[in-house]
């Protein structure tokens, strides 16, 4: 599957390195220098991957991030001068995947990127092996990542996919949060803050649980992590 990225940014230069690096790795790229070029491009072409500034000259990246997610589940990668954890978490609310600040290490970005188009764009032999998952009244389509409950599509973005493939897999065990961050993520990211798998965790809640508000499927325990029942 070619992997195609956006990348909106106001920055030229970053827009100029960020193609070139990313087109030397092998990612066909497009670019946008502002938030209504890049929805507009989004209409009309297919992409794996966006990477998102927050600080854009026409509408916030915020915004972008919140109008994407309302139409598609295309993984985003916030890019940003903002470091503080209200930043970062309040952009996974509204829908991102993963977030790094500039400055930025090349080598950083790329693994990130890279480690987003595995999940999202690959899957490995074992996992094909069985392309379908049924659990309770749900079917969760590994190949395709989509989860159907009596024939309704669940509008999960891919982080909360993920999660709660990975939940399914460990269905009737309780599991610590730093175990999904380490085996989902690896441990130098910033899944590191417990609020934001929380969220993310809510998130699929809602959309799982007959009761938004309840915990029938989706547990937490209290200090430990989570347990989604048999």
């Amino acid at each position: 599957m070619l992997c195609k990225i956006l990348v909106i940014d106001d920055d030229y230069e970053i827009l100029d390195m960020l193609k070139i690096l990313l087109e030397l790795e092998g990612y066909p790229v497009d670019t946008a220098v502002n938030g209504f070029s890049g929805l507009e491009k989004l209409k009309k072409t297919s992409y794996q991957l966006v990477i998102l500034d927050l600080n854009l000259p026409d509408i916030t990246g915020e915004q972008v991030c919140k109008n994407i997610r309302k139409n598609n589940n295309i993984p985003i990668l916030i890019l940003s001068a903002k470091e503080s954890v209200t930043d970062k978490v309040l952009c996974l609310e509204y829908g991102a995947d993963d977030y790094i600040t500039k400055p930025f290490q090349n080598i950083e970005l790329l693994a990130r990127v890279k480690a987003i188009m595995r999940r999202c764009c690959c899957f490995d032999s074992e996992e094909n092996s069985s392309k379908t998952i049924n659990y309770k009244d749900f079917v969760i389509d590994i190949e395709s990542m989509l989860v159907s409950r009596n024939g309704a599509i669940i509008p999960f973005t891919p982080k909360e996919f993920e999660i709660f493939l990975y939940l399914v897999k460990n269905k009737g065990k309780i599991v610590q949060r730093e175990k999904i961050i380490n085996e989902l993520w690896g441990k130098d990211n910033l899944y590191k803050w417990s609020r934001s798998i929380d969220v993310h965790i809510q998130h699929i809640r809602q959309k799982i649980e007959k009761n938004p508000r309840g915990q029938a499927i989706l547990k937490t325990i209290s200090g430990v992590g989570y347990k989604l029942e048999e």
